[in-house]
């Protein structure tokens, strides 16, 4: 009976002391108009000239949490794991105990857990298999002898006819691509990243898993994304957008698969975001956990319901490219899309093999709520890749499809850097081979880059450069030439609000206006639209 009671007791302390991962939600941001007067406080000036290109205004996402909240947060007991301004809180695995603590606090007004069921756990659950890609070793002796520069490569990069925009010149020059995955070991060292360390193209990166700024460690799986994109061997090997900039995000846990692996995704796109970043690449997916409570169902793919495809749609609608891949789950049980492959507003990649037949692997859509999922297609069975060791191999995964395609679209914003993503994914959907009968697995099909191309040099937003101002910065007289006739134009603060709205007009004062970035939307009689930055000092 003693060894009864104790076992007893040492359940119940077990259970009242376990913690779930949670998002503690704050009230507001005390400190927002500080940070809209000085905006280079809360992003860089790469992300405000993005916002300022697409006409995105700064809003309460772009401010920081408001740290006096934090510091209480911790006070109370609870280590946060991340502190996150898109949510507007702190992510913390929390016991029952600090979950009151933290709701009693006068400016928390949500505790939103991660815990998806809470009845019955399926003990006959398999955990998810890390990483299913297979890969084949395929190294140059084999005596197969190719015309074209693209070597091993070629048949990813030809399917999508995005030799066509190569050709043209367009590799990604002037695009920063964001990689979040499991680890780069090897691309500080072997000859096929030279390229890219050599030109000085990765600009940084960072190690959210153990929080470390040390990006050249972890699992092989994001070196082999990497190598889709920015790889590069003479005659060899030659990836979708070598010229392209890079950081390198760690946010896969090799040793487990938790909920707060989506924690350290959000972190690393509000990162990116921060920097500037143009294109996210994210060759990963959740819908199974180590821990069943946290698993997800189908219906949960919706684009609205986990954190992670939450986030990737905020990435998107701050106007970075968002791809992921659409998850290899389309031989097993789960069968569909895992998250973030279902947001609204990210591009979801499909696997197909060189004939351009889906891979079987390769997830099915559509999205719960009824949406086409994937977008389109990339190689990715048998597309090849590096290695870590420097070897040149077959690897077989969504994985790989999803950053062939973004390194695609990264040379589709090096050709046409006024044009918003969402016209772009829509060019690019438009011209792949199933656009007009698009099925479950191949969403709309396989995408022609040279097609995508030519439809984008006739739509209106296309390199607009009618309107020169100067100067710029100024203090007061803002003089503006046009090369066609001026209809109107509103002067918008980059909180979104129009300041002033002028006809067609030579000059501007703006003199009593206080100092700050605004945003000029220029009206043409002609019915397009251009936009300038303007500096007020």
């Amino acid at each position: 009976m003693k060894n009864f009671s104790l076992l007893l007791l040492m359940l119940l302390f077990s259970y009242g002391n376990a913690q779930d991962l949670v998002l503690i939600r704050f009230a507001d941001k005390p400190s927002a108009q500080t940070y809209f007067s000085n905006p280079t406080l809360m992003l860089t000036q790469k992300a405000l000239d993005r916002r300022a290109k697409y006409n995105i205004p700064l809003n309460m996402l772009d401010v920081p949490v408001e740290q006096t909240y934090v510091s209480q947060i911790q006070s109370a007991g609870i280590n946060p794991i991340a502190v996150s301004k898109w949510f507007n809180g702190v992510f913390a695995w929390c016991s029952e105990s600090q979950i009151s603590a933290a709701e009693s606090l006068s400016f928390v007004t949500e505790v939103e857990s991660f815990v998806r069921n809470t009845g019955k756990i399926n003990t006959n659950q398999q955990p998810i298999e890390k990483f299913k890609e297979s890969q084949t070793q395929h190294k140059s002796n084999t005596g197969k002898t190719y015309n074209y520069d693209y070597g091993y490569t070629e048949d990813q990069v030809f399917q999508i006819r995005l030799d066509y925009l190569h050709e043209l010149g367009f590799t990604g020059e002037g695009v920063s691509i964001a990689i979040l995955d499991n680890g780069f070991p090897g691309v500080n060292t072997e000859d096929g990243f030279s390229y890219i360390r050599d030109n000085g193209q990765i600009k940084g990166g960072y190690d959210f898993v153990n929080n470390s700024s040390n990006f050249y460690g972890g699992g092989s799986h994001g070196t082999m994304v990497l190598s889709t994109i920015g790889g590069y061997l003479e005659n060899y090997f030659v990836g979708t957008a070598i010229d392209a900039d890079f950081y390198l995000f760690i946010t896969e846990n090799n040793s487990r698969e938790l909920p707060d692996e989506e924690v350290n995704w959000i972190s690393a796109a509000e990162e990116a975001d921060r920097l500037g970043v143009d294109v996210i690449n994210t060759s990963l997916g959740y819908s199974n956990f180590d821990d069943p409570k946290y698993d997800y169902v189908y219906a949960d793919m919706n684009g609205q319901t986990t954190f992670i495809s939450r986030g990737a749609q905020i990435a998107a609608e701050k106007g970075i490219m968002v791809v992921v891949s659409a998850g290899n789950e389309g031989n097993k049980e789960w069968h569909y899309l895992t998250a973030p492959a279902d947001a609204v507003d990210v591009f979801t990649i499909g696997a197909v093999d060189s004939n351009g037949n889906p891979a079987g692997f390769s997830s099915f859509g559509p999205s719960s709520d009824g949406r086409i999922k994937p977008d389109v297609d990339a190689m990715g069975v048998y597309a090849t890749i590096i290695q870590p060791n420097g070897d040149v191999t077959y690897a077989s995964g969504t994985s790989f499809s999803s950053p062939i395609m973004a390194g695609a679209m990264a040379c589709m914003s090096s050709a046409f850097p006024n044009v918003l993503p969402s016209e772009l994914r829509r060019r690019v959907r438009e011209s792949a081979s199933r656009y007009n009968n698009p099925t479950n697995q191949m969403g709309y099909g396989i995408p022609d880059f040279s097609e995508a191309y030519d439809k984008c040099l006739g739509t209106e937003e296309v390199n607009l450069n009618f309107v020169s101002i100067y100067p710029n910065p100024t203090s007061d007289i803002l003089k503006i030439k046009s090369e066609i006739p001026v209809k109107q134009l509103q002067l918008i603060s980059f909180e979104g609000k129009v300041v002033r709205k002028y006809n067609a007009s030579s000059q501007l004062n703006i003199g009593d206006l206080p100092a700050g970035i605004y945003i000029l939307k220029v009206q043409f009689e002609n019915g397009k639209t251009e936009v300038k930055k303007v500096v007020k000092k």
